[in-house]
């Protein structure tokens, strides 16, 4: 069984379209880690320059790392002041509104700068105060203010369109319960990334699918089926080899690429941060209680078992045709139909039981799904979802295969 598994692995790997497919989503994504590293732009806090590349990831870090620490009440409230004391300079300033940057460091130096136009265009002051604005009159706690942005979500439901039924205001607010106060703060740029491309793993996906579309489909266009099924070996064994193959090729697949994205984001920004809470990477208004490692790996791990569940959707598809184009076409258009489909607002959520929409929004958004009192969350949905799709439609290919060399 070992050898036939192995022949059927190289099989797959001499599948060129699929094998040229896998090389290159993982050569767009490094392409692309490398290109957004040294392309990025962005003027230094500390010297008012204008850096590139590099610099520029040194620069933002610096400013990350000036916000790091405990949120505690008072922390919140010396922010909040900094801010309105920004805002009311450049309120007085007359004609500062239509400076730019480098004008006002011109005109009226560095230390009014960082003053003024560099509070208010930095991400942290945004977030933190613009959370603590979310309830009225303005929040003294970032967990009050949390709790009254999240609760204006609920109110206003997904997309403004999707209302949020009882049962499930009521699961997130015990998920958002659950969330340790007060927040750690810090540098989470190199996870915060890997978030926030975990959405092209849909695109591996497609690549997985071309992969494994000659596995049974090849048997019938080289017409070696009608020589190789119909002995008991190949009735019983060869199925069996076929399932294994593709489960060993889809999974080191899925560690490669989860291994490339995750890798060279290290490399290039640093591991810190990933003990840090969910929040400080993807914003104060997810009510996940994780730290973002925590995330990053239930991400991934959903991602590969929705790889599963579209390679037995590929395997079912191959063993029903004699050409792998119907399942890399079928394949893909399920993918992409996905990301229409949200561009389709009263779909939408329809739309996200796709891969690459589904991996995009798990974990970040409020995507619940409820039948009178039962609510599952998008990530839940996904991985029942796939998960039967694997252990359903694998076995139906392979009897599919089983009856195909009997005719």
């Amino acid at each position: 069984m070992g050898t036939l598994i192995e022949f059927e692995l190289k099989k797959i790997l001499g599948n060129r379209a699929g094998m040229v497919s896998c090389a290159l989503v993982l050569a767009m994504l490094l392409a692309l880690t490398v290109l957004d590293y040294t392309t990025a732009v962005t003027r230094d806090f500390f010297t008012g320059e204008v850096v590139h590349g590099a610099e520029a990831q040194k620069s933002a870090r610096g400013l990350q790392e000036m916000h790091a620490g405990q949120l505690t009440d008072e922390r919140v409230a010396d922010d909040a002041a900094a801010l309105d004391r920004a805002n009311q300079l450049s309120e007085e300033t007359s004609g500062l509104y239509e400076l730019d940057n480098q004008q006002i460091i011109d005109t009226y130096g560095l230390e009014f700068w960082q003053q003024t136009r560099a509070v208010a265009e930095d991400g942290y002051y945004m977030e933190v105060v613009g959370t603590l604005d979310s309830a009225s009159p303005r929040a003294t706690s970032l967990r009050d203010g949390a709790e009254a942005r999240i609760e204006g979500m609920l109110d206003h439901g997904f997309w403004g369109y999707f209302r949020y039924s009882d049962v499930e205001k009521t699961y997130w607010r015990k998920l958002e319960a659950d969330i340790s106060w007060p927040m750690e703060w810090g540098y989470v740029q190199g996870w915060h990334d890997v978030l926030e491309w975990k959405a092209f793993s849909g695109l591996a996906v497609i690549a997985v699918c071309i992969a494994l579309s000659g596995v049974f489909a090849g048997e019938y266009r080289d017409r070696t089926a009608a020589i190789v099924l119909p002995t008991r070996r190949g009735k019983r064994a060869l199925p069996a080899a076929k399932v294994a193959a593709s489960l060993i090729f889809t999974t080191a697949y899925w560690l490669l690429l989860a291994g490339l994205v995750i890798g060279a984001r290290v490399v290039l920004y640093g591991a810190d941060g990933w003990d840090l809470p969910l929040q400080v990477s993807q914003g104060l208004d997810v009510p996940y209680p994780l730290t973002v490692g925590q995330a990053v790996v239930l991400a991934y791990a959903l991602g590969y078992l929705v790889a599963l569940g579209m390679s037995a959707l590929a395997l079912l598809i191959s063993s029903k045709v004699r050409s792998t184009m119907p399942v890399a076409a079928i394949t893909m258009a399920f993918v992409f139909m996905g990301v229409l489909g949200l561009f389709m607002t009263p779909a939408a959520k329809i739309a996200l039981l796709t891969p690459f929409s589904g991996i995009s929004y798990a974990y970040d958004y409020m995507v619940s799904y409820a039948a009178g009192p039962l609510v599952a969350d998008l990530p839940t949905v996904l991985a029942i979802l796939y998960g039967v799709m694997f252990v359903a439609l694998t076995p139906l290919a392979m009897r599919t295969f089983r009856r195909h060399q009997v005719a």
